[in-house]
């Protein structure tokens, strides 16, 4: 799937709320596509944060997975069209599993760092260029800063 169908894909799937950013805070890992996938790479953005902070659903979704992977929390979220959003390195879970969330609304909270992630079906694309955050987008909303 060339980006050119990921972009008319958001502009469907995010066409009634624009995305709100999780946290604020600066991106320290940006995404790297693994080259298969089983291979290595970064999967999403690592976004340094206040621990604590409120963690919010970057768009309206079903809450799908809410648990740890290797000790790790993680929530997971399907926002319809195979598209799913994975908050991680959470300090806590703050929905269950099946919650309708709304964009905005306080999901968890963060550890000092929150992963986010974007998957397409079983493929993973850069988060914020699918959610549109881009450095004109993310200074002046208050929210994610591209450092």
């Amino acid at each position: 799937m060339g980006f050119p169908v990921v972009s008319r894909l958001v502009v469907v799937l995010l066409a009634v709320t624009p995305p709100v950013p999780p946290v604020a805070g600066t991106v320290v890992d940006g995404f790297r596509a693994p080259a298969c996938q089983r291979c290595v790479g970064h999967r999403g953005v690592t976004i340094a944060t206040t621990s604590g902070s409120p963690v919010r659903a970057v768009t309206a979704g079903v809450v799908v997975f809410v648990g740890q992977v290797a000790h790790v929390e993680y929530v997971v979220e399907d926002i319809g069209r195979g598209a799913r959003i994975t908050y991680g390195r959470l300090g806590s879970a703050g929905v269950v599993l099946g919650s309708s969330v709304a964009a905005g609304e306080v999901i968890g909270v963060s550890g000092s760092q929150l992963y986010l992630g974007v998957r397409l079906g079983v493929r993973y694309v850069d988060p914020l260029r699918f959610l549109g955050f881009t450095r004109t987008h993310l200074v002046g909303r208050g929210g994610v800063i591209v450092g």
